[in-house]
């Protein structure tokens, strides 16, 4: 069994790395798109998972294609830290709305 499941760089049909699309994208563009349900039905509560990992993690918007793909692992981290800080910008903009951002 392998250790991790993506050993290789795979790019999606959007162009994408797999598992920056999976793990930030995916998520970040649901969100995005139940927001205004979920703040018409508030109080609501938005939970992001996120991993210890987050502290390996760097975000360059300049690399996000991810064509230097090396490290597997990097991509995961940073995926949790771009989590993280997308969570902390909705929870800023949700402030006293009702809505719960964790």
């Amino acid at each position: 069994m392998e250790r991790y499941p993506f050993p290789e760089r795979v790019e999606t049909v959007d162009g994408f790395e797999q598992t920056f699309q999976t793990n930030h994208l995916g998520p970040f563009l649901l969100t995005n798109l139940l927001l205004g349900k979920l703040k018409a039905s508030a109080p609501s509560r938005i939970i992001t998972l996120s991993s210890l990992l987050h502290h390996f993690g760097r975000v360059d918007p300049s690399r996000l294609e991810y064509s230097d793909y090396k490290v597997p692992m990097q991509v995961y981290s940073d995926t949790k830290l771009a989590n993280i800080l997308f969570t902390k910008e909705l929870a800023r903009r949700l402030q006293g709305t009702g809505d719960v951002v964790r």
